[in-house]
């Protein structure tokens, strides 16, 4: 039941104050003992239970700082002799929704003010490093929006050898859907939507994890009954997307920061009236900070996303809207019905880009051999130089070609270049040949025999 869910989620937030107490019930040395080394807790709790005489802290590291209110992690930082502040101010801010812990129905009524964050506050005096490497996307189209919009295409990405349907950005629409706006606030029928794709997803890769995001509580409410009534005639689907279940989340946008899933489904809910009518008001999109809540609600998936909507991106007009929040949606919806291609160099092209002439006499020597190849493949401002396409297999290459050209230099250290780098790529499923200037022009006609070698080995393998 909904209530069960919101209650399962209150409860997953103090079972470490929970055990605690439990050491705090066999005596302070047990309690100091259990703490020596790492403690997991929310700063309130710290405040609550931490008694500053008596514990103190060498480390206090700060996660998912944008949600943190500065006055109440205070009380930690004076039991510490060091803090780490880590979090992102794209996404979430502190509002009063997280502070009051109120299931709101519609919070676009409520009057939630957002707060500076301690990440905010330390920024202005403290030094600070971005993390650029974006591991978790299995699909560089995951995060393109993203990187785009927010992070002004600083992120590192990795582009996938293998163009999967199963992969990347999709849309499904529901044309159907209503926004029952004077009643339960909800669209019933985009949740039976949701539910069903839910039902498919289970069906087809029980062993991938899934999440379903509502833009709010009564949306979320209303995917939670259409699950509960699939689950009568499957039983397995019920378990699937127990509240115990490792594998599962249902919640609103608010609350999903920090979490990720293989799968998401983002349910818009909001569209249409019985009277055809289309208001722009999208909840907590309509706040100040709304396109960071959009930010967190479309990056949270590791292999897929689904963006389920009763709404195009023609229904909104983004000369009328005045949150920034909405007319990215609009850009996202878009987006999303082009299934991730609509970006601007976000996909491969038949074009021909070379970082050096070094490249350039690389491909024209594979062509030559009657070779379909690709060139800067990828999304972010890291691309692998050249791609061997896989004529048998359409959408998949055979192999990546790196030569120490402009993307090779473009890491600061010799580990990120010459091994994290490949790592992350052949943990994606590429098959990595590195190609140095000297040796291509010292000796070229070996160069490209060791090559060709490769690019048969691996055709035979994959025959």
């Amino acid at each position: 039941m909904p209530n069960l869910r919101r209650e399962a989620t209150k409860k997953s937030r103090h079972l470490p104050i929970r055990e605690l107490l439990n050491h705090t019930q066999k005596g302070i040395p047990n309690l100091v003992k259990a703490l020596k080394f790492c403690w997991m807790m929310s700063p309130l709790s710290v405040s609550q239970y931490i008694n500053p005489d008596v514990i103190h802290f060498d480390v206090l590291i700060f996660d998912e700082a944008s949600q943190l209110r500065t006055e109440d992690v205070v009380p930690s930082i004076i039991r510490s002799n060091q803090v780490i502040v880590i979090g992102d101010n794209k996404q979430l801010p502190p509002t009063s929704f997280f502070s009051t812990g109120d299931t709101q129905e519609d919070i676009d009524d409520e009057d939630d003010a957002s707060y500076e964050s301690v990440l905010d506050e330390c920024s202005k005096f403290m030094f600070g490093h971005m993390l650029k490497w974006h591991y978790r996307s299995q699909d560089e189209r995951l995060i393109a929006f993203s990187n785009r919009h927010f992070y002004e295409s600083k992120l590192v990405t990795f582009p996938n050898p293998v163009q999967n349907p199963d992969l990347g950005v999709s849309f499904r629409h529901v044309p159907d859907g209503v926004y029952d706006r004077g009643k339960r606030r909800d669209n019933r029928r985009e949740a039976e939507v949701v539910a069903q794709l839910a039902l498919e997803h289970f069906q087809r890769f029980p062993e991938q994890s899934l999440g379903i995001i509502a833009f709010s509580e009564a949306q979320a409410d209303a995917i939670q009954e259409q699950i509960e009534i699939l689950g009568k005639d499957h039983p397995t689907l019920e378990t699937f997307c127990s509240d115990n279940s490792p594998k599962f989340f249902l919640k609103a946008l608010e609350n999903v920061q920090g979490d990720e899933r293989d799968a998401i489904l983002l349910s818009v809910g909001y569209a249409r009236d019985e009277q055809g009518k289309l208001s722009l008001n999208f909840g907590p999109l309509n706040r100040q900070g709304g396109e960071r809540r959009l930010n967190v609600a479309v990056t949270r998936a590791k292999s897929k996303i689904t963006l389920v909507s009763s709404i195009v991106a023609g229904d909104i007009d983004k000369t009328r809207a005045q949150s920034k929040g909405v007319k990215l949606l609009h850009d996202y919806l878009e987006y999303a019905a082009s299934g991730g291609e609509r970006l601007q160099g976000n996909s491969y092209t038949d074009k021909l880009y070379f970082d050096s002439p070094f490249e350039e006499d690389v491909y024209h020597a594979l062509v030559q051999q009657g070779y379909t190849i690709l060139t800067q493949v990828g999304c972010s401002g890291y691309r692998i130089d050249l791609g061997v396409v896989n004529n048998d297999r359409p959408g998949e290459f055979l192999l990546g070609i790196e030569c120490d050209g402009a993307s090779y230099h473009s890491s600061p250290t010799a580990r990120d270049r010459d091994r994290l780098r490949q790592q992350v790529l052949e943990r994606l499923g590429w098959k990595i040949h590195r190609i140095w200037s000297t040796d291509w022009f010292r000796n070229k006609p070996v160069q490209v025999r060791l090559l060709i070698e490769r690019i048969k080995q691996l055709q035979q393998r994959n025959s």
